[in-house]
């Protein structure tokens, strides 16, 4: 049995896609890795989005007991919102699959930082440390930084981003083999993130492509980006084989077309819901562009709080926002009954509970609730007559644990495949609820597959079944546990 897993985190694609970018000769390594393993569909329970999913993968546990919903979570005591962190995580699940690979697991690219604070770039490396239950973290220099886009600002924006994201999958494909080399951990974890937002953008153009004809012209770097990805596909067949290691590529949504985007917080802001403060629209470009190129500067709310904190002003910040949150900033608290940090979850703003609550706790927080339920099931779109909403669920109806008071109170499980949910912090006075999406022609749709290969892959696991991201999580937990451990390795039954 191998002692090493490559887990690949391939977040975007489908089997329904991979068809046709095999049929076309574009992605040969990756042909070469699901032919040679087991493959099969994949479900996870969880709104298709990549911070979501690697944190039930790493740890097995669902936002019952994690706390955290797309791998974001309102801040305990707090309007702000929080990533997910594996500090946070480690604490809500002892015994998960991170825990489980001591002494070190390496992350390459994957969207979760060790502590409270800004995403890691998409080809950071960060290696974890374990002694018992108590982990360390360190980031290595990045291989290559990203050139500079002065000189190109007449070039079309998508082309632009694409270009970079074909960029940083090089940087990612040198981190991998950085890794890979160095033999040492027994886990190596790599999302490759810019597979989903190149099928966010440009699945329009690759559905075009795959019929013979050019959209918008996208066609040679769309084949250019693939060949990269692919060639990164490339560098873990080739040292995972050399070592025998056992490959796990885990892909738990896929992509469709996107005719129509929904902003839940706009629906509340229309409803009466949600309000925002005097000006709030004046005051969009400092949140949207000065607020994000403060905290690029490493300019955080942590640091600015510590600084206020002798004038005593640390604790309004936290209540309040401020205008180095891009997010909420400009909600105005006093007259917000409802509020979205997710695409998919409402949280009640109830008194007691937060700290400048609106609703009071039992019957009127309950009622509050199920009148948005219904209004948001009965929500029509006027371009289309299409009610996208076909879900929402109460919180304690959906998932259990100690994460529970965490999560939002109204979760949409369910909608039209067809329609984004769009990022909640895009709200502003008199914005419409729906719209047609901009820069971006696919949503994420929930339907995946996984694929077992290499050497090293246990007998029984050539059979194929459907499987689920805390099965997968399950098995590769015990599979890596300590080499004198006697806990046996388990394969879930079923079919």
């Amino acid at each position: 049995m191998s002692s090493r897993v490559v887990l690949l985190g391939l977040g975007g694609l489908s089997l329904e896609i991979l068809d046709p970018l095999i049929h076309r000769g574009w992605v040969p390594n990756l042909e070469y890795l699901l032919g040679r393993g087991v493959v099969g569909p994949l479900s996870s329970g969880l709104p298709p989005f990549a911070a979501a999913e690697w944190t039930m993968l790493l740890t097995g546990e669902g936002p019952g007991t994690t706390g955290f919903l797309e791998g974001c979570r309102k801040a305990p005591g707090s309007y702000f919102p929080e990533v997910a962190n594996l500090k946070a995580l480690s604490r809500r699940a002892p015994l998960s699959l991170l825990a489980r690979t001591a002494p070190e697991t390496v992350l390459v690219g994957v969207p979760l930082p060790p502590v409270p604070g800004p995403l890691p770039p998409e080809e950071a490396i960060q290696v974890l440390h374990w002694e018992g239950e108590r982990f360390s973290a360190r980031s290595l220099p990045l291989p290559l930084e990203e050139p500079s886009a002065e000189g190109e600002g007449e070039a079309d924006a998508l082309a632009r981003f694409l270009e970079g994201a074909t960029r940083r999958m090089i940087a990612l494909s040198v981190s991998i083999a950085r890794m890979l080399r160095s033999g040492g951990p027994r886990m190596v974890a790599i999302h490759f993130a810019g597979l989903d937002r190149i099928l966010a953008r440009f699945y329009q153009d690759l559905s075009a492509a795959f019929l013979g004809r050019s959209a918008r012209g996208f066609d040679e770097s769309l084949r250019q980006f693939f060949r990269v990805f692919d060639d990164a596909v490339g560098t873990v067949l080739d040292l995972s084989r050399k070592s025998g290691d056992l490959v796990v590529l885990s892909s738990a949504h896929g992509f469709g077309p996107a005719r129509r985007a929904l902003n839940l917080n706009a629906f509340l802001l229309a409803g009466g819901y949600l309000g925002l403060r005097p000006g709030a629209g004046r005051e969009s470009l400092l949140r949207e562009v000065a607020a994000p190129v403060l905290r690029s500067m490493r300019i955080e709310r942590g640091r600015v709080k510590r600084i206020l904190k002798r004038s005593g002003l640390s604790e309004a910040v936290d209540r309040a926002g401020s205008f180095f949150s891009s997010e909420i900033g400009h909600f105005d608290w006093s007259r917000t009954r409802a509020f979205s940090l997710t695409r998919t979850g409402i949280t009640l703003n109830v008194r007691g509970v937060e700290s400048l609550g609106t609703v009071n706790p039992g019957p009127e927080e309950r009622a509050l609730g199920e009148s948005i339920r219904q209004e948001l099931l009965a929500l029509e779109d006027p371009a289309t007559g299409r009610r996208p909403i076909r879900e929402v669920v109460w919180r304690d109806a959906l998932f259990e644990g100690p994460g529970l008071p965490e999560l939002p109170h109204l979760i949409v499980r369910d909608w039209d495949p067809e329609y984004l949910l769009e990022d909640w912090r895009k709200v502003v006075p008199s914005g419409p609820v729906f719209f047609d999406p901009v820069l971006r022609t696919g949503a994420p749709r929930a339907s995946g597959f996984y694929c077992f290969s290499g050497t090293g892959l246990p007998d029984r696991l050539r059979s194929p079944r459907s499987w689920t991201l805390p099965e997968i999580a399950a098995f590769l937990s015990d599979f890596l546990a300590p080499l004198d451990s006697s806990l046996p390795v388990k394969v879930p039954q079923g079919s």
